[in-house]
């Protein structure tokens, strides 16, 4: 996690940042940074203090404690109008009796600017959103992806250094979602300004983001990229929370192996911080376990590698992925994905499955 407070490459800096209500902590102590072109998310379940990071940021609510820099200018005394921000919010947030133009032009208005450079901002920011044409249309006549691109081009039509996007996409459907998801991550692409983005949605989170803060109580999990997150969670909130996984609980019987339930010599990749005999949770993604066919089925866990049989107790179909839930002989049950559903037409429920995978792909989690 980062926590240097020097300006340098880094648009926002939390200095010991803190949120109380009277006794309730919205926010314990935070030291972070956000850098300049970056795009991230703040992730975690409600009540996380996700929102109430960005509307510190946004000056809507302010600190107990610390200071927030904004390019090297300390602005926790601040107002909202005067930092200089871009807010794109969940509800769009439009003026129901204006049209298209005159929503997206509104900003500029109340900023002064001139008539004719007006009118060419505004076309740009209608055009990066592709709404050229709805200028004179009116909010009630537009879908609610439309009404989100409106308030997408108002929000980039005066270039904010920073903008600010509270779970803008949480009132459509899955399919416009993902639509937009790509809308967005090409805007910030081409616009190349500072992006901070409220989700509760982990592969909302994922897909869009250069790095993922993810909150819970109160203060960060865990700060990294999003393969970091997903691949090497600090613990096991991290872990659960971001994406599915199996989580084997077990003892440590050397440098790359663990002892589950007393029987399963399982092979990880490393142990290290952890002591022989101390209890460990190892994390193994889903789809990085292999479902043997044939002649392979037979095979052993051989070198670097685990394998086991287990019972077939669920099976479900998502999207183009087979999911199955594995009842295993050492009394763990495992989840599997593949994208062959072969193995589940020769294997239906209650048939046994043999599966494989890399002790690379399993981890011990760290304390």
């Amino acid at each position: 996690m980062s926590t240097s407070t020097a300006a340098g490459d880094n648009m926002i800096v939390f200095q010991g940042i803190s949120k109380r209500y009277g006794n309730s902590v919205a926010l314990h102590s935070t030291d972070f940074s956000v850098r300049k072109g970056e795009f991230l998310s703040l992730l975690g379940p409600s009540g996380s203090g996700k929102s109430t990071i960005l509307n510190i940021i946004a000056g809507a609510v302010a600190p107990s404690t610390g200071s927030i820099l904004l390019d090297g200018k300390d602005v926790s005394t601040v107002p909202p109008r005067e930092r200089g921000l871009g807010m794109v919010f969940q509800n769009y947030a439009l003026l129901p009796h204006l049209n298209v133009f005159d929503n997206v032009a509104f900003p500029l208005r109340i900023r002064g600017v001139g008539k004719s450079e007006i009118q060419q901002r505004v076309r740009n920011a209608l055009e990066r959103v592709g709404l050229t044409g709805y200028e004179n249309r009116k909010p009630r006549e537009m879908s609610g992806g439309q009404q989100q691109r409106v308030g997408i081009a108002r929000c980039i039509v005066y270039s904010p250094s920073v903008i600010l996007m509270d779970e803008p996409l949480g009132a459509l459907d899955k399919k416009l979602r993902d639509q937009l998801q790509g809308e967005i991550k090409r805007l910030h692409r081409d616009l190349g300004t500072t992006l901070v983005y409220v989700t509760h949605d982990q592969e909302e989170a994922l897909n869009l983001s250069d790095r993922v803060c993810l909150m819970n109580g109160g203060r960060i999990a865990q700060l990294g990229t999003p393969d970091e997150l997903y691949f090497e969670p600090t613990n096991e909130f991290v872990a659960d929370f971001v994406g599915e996984s199996n989580l084997l609980e077990g003892v440590v019987q050397s440098n790359d192996t663990v002892l589950v339930n007393d029987n399963w010599a399982l092979k990880v990749r490393s142990t290290e911080g952890h002591a022989t005999g101390s209890k460990v949770k190892v994390l193994v993604r889903p789809e990085k376990i292999s479902v043997l066919e044939g002649e392979e089925s037979s095979a052993s866990g051989a070198g670097d590698m685990n394998a086991c049989t287990g019972v077939i107790s669920q099976i479900s179909f998502v999207g183009g992925m087979t999911r199955f839930e594995l009842a295993t002989a050492a009394g763990s049950t495992l989840l599997v994905k593949t994208i062959s559903a072969r193995a589940a037409e020769r294997s239906p429920m209650g048939r046994p499955l043999t599966v494989r995978w890399s002790a690379r792909d399993s981890a011990v989690l760290k304390k």
